[in-house]
C-alpha cells in the first residue's frame, strides 16, 4: 500500500522535501535585488529621475528630434510646393510660347487644315529658334559637350494608304513607321528659308500623329527668397498634332517630363553665413539620430543582458 501511494504520488521528485530543497536554492536577497533592477529598467523617465536623480536624456533627445523632423518636414513641404508650382507654371508658359493662338480657356486646341497644321508646326519651330528673344524667363537651349539639341520632328505613318471615300475604297498596310527630322537651334533661318529647307512633307491619309520634341534649361530662382539654394531643372517637351481618328480634326497637345538637377556652379551673394547654417544644422541631424540610435541600442542591449541573468540564478 506504502508502494502505491508512493507511485500514486508522482515519484520521489514531487516529495516535500525535494519542494523544500528546491526553494532553499534561491537566494532571497538576489531575487530582491532582480526584482529592483526589472522595476526600475521599466520606468518612465520621470520615476527614474525621482528615484535616482538621473536625467531623462533619452526623452530630452527624442522631443529634440521631434522639433526637427518637424521643421524638415515643413522645409521639405514649402520646397516641394515651390517645385510643384515652378512645373505647373513652365508647362502654361510652354504653351503660350509654341501654341499658335493657344488660351488658357482652351480645353479642346484642334485644328482642321493642311494649312494650319504647316503653319503651326513652323510656328513652333521659329519659336524654338529664338527664346531668349522670348521668354520672360532664363530658358536656355539643352548643351552637350558644346552642341546644342537639337529639335526633332517626328511623323507617325502607316507603311501605305491610298484611301478613296468617293469610291468606298482603300488599300491600306497598317504597320506604322516613324520619319524624323531634326533641326538644330544654331541655325538662323528666315520663315520662307525655313519652309523650304526643313524637307517636310506631310502625307494625311498615312498620317496618325506628328510629335514634335525640344529641351529646354530652366533654373528656379524662388527659392532664393526662402534661403535654399536653387535647382536646375531640364524639362522635355513633347508637342503632338494627334490625327489617329482622321475625322478631319487634328488635336493638338503639350506634355513635358522634367529632370531636377543640382546646378553646376553657383554663387549666392551675401548669403554664405545662412548657408553655412544650413550644413550645420544637417549635421546636428545626423548627430542627434546617431546619438539615439546609439541610446536606443544600448537600451535593448541592457534589456537583454536582464533575461540572461532571469536564466541564471545562482544555486547554493
Amino acid at each position: 500500500m506504502a508502494d502505491g501511494e508512493h507511485f500514486l504520488s508522482g515519484g520521489p521528485n514531487n516529495h516535500p522535501a525535494c519542494h523544500r530543497t528546491a526553494k532553499s536554492q534561491v537566494d532571497p536577497q538576489y531575487v530582491d535585488n532582480f526584482r529592483r533592477k526589472l522595476k526600475y529598467f521599466f520606468m518612465s523617465p520621470c520615476q527614474k529621475y525621482r528615484a535616482r536623480g538621473r536625467k531623462p536624456w533619452k526623452m530630452m533627445l527624442q522631443i529634440l528630434k521631434i522639433v526637427i523632423i518637424t521643421f524638415q518636414l515643413v522645409s521639405f513641404g514649402l520646397s516641394n510646393e515651390m517645385m510643384v508650382t515652378f512645373k505647373e507654371e513652365n508647362i502654361i508658359a510652354f504653351k503660350h510660347l509654341f501654341l499658335k493662338n493657344y488660351q488658357d480657356r482652351n480645353q479642346d486646341y484642334a485644328l482642321y487644315t493642311r494649312h494650319e497644321v504647316h503653319d503651326h508646326i513652323l510656328y513652333i519651330i521659329n519659336r524654338y529658334l529664338h527664346p531668349q528673344n522670348l521668354t520672360v524667363d532664363n530658358h536656355a537651349y539643352e548643351r552637350i559637350d558644346d552642341v546644342f539639341t537639337p529639335l526633332s520632328i517626328c511623323q507617325d505613318l502607316y507603311r501605305h494608304a491610298n484611301v478613296l471615300p468617293a469610291n468606298e475604297t482603300f488599300d491600306i498596310d497598317p504597320h506604322v513607321e516613324t520619319e524624323c527630322l531634326w533641326i538644330y537651334p544654331i541655325s538662323l533661318y528666315k520663315k520662307d528659308d525655313l519652309e523650304n529647307g526643313m524637307n517636310l512633307t506631310l502625307d494625311f491619309q498615312r498620317l496618325l500623329a506628328v510629335n514634335i520634341y525640344l529641351k529646354v534649361k530652366a533654373i528656379s530662382l524662388q527659392t532664393v527668397r526662402h534661403k535654399e539654394l536653387p535647382d536646375c531643372y531640364d524639362f522635355t517637351v513633347n508637342i503632338k498634332f494627334d490625327n489617329h481618328a482622321h475625322s478631319g480634326r487634328i488635336k493638338i497637345s503639350l506634355s513635358s517630363d522634367v529632370q531636377i538637377k543640382v546646378c553646376k556652379d553657383w554663387k549666392v551673394s551675401g548669403s554664405n553665413l545662412h548657408y553655412q547654417l544650413i550644413v550645420l544644422f544637417d549635421c546636428v541631424v545626423i548627430c542627434s539620430c546617431l546619438l539615439s540610435l546609439i541610446l536606443c541600442t544600448r537600451s535593448v542591449y541592457n534589456g537583454m543582458l536582464l533575461q540572461f541573468v532571469r536564466l541564471i540564478w545562482p544555486s547554493h
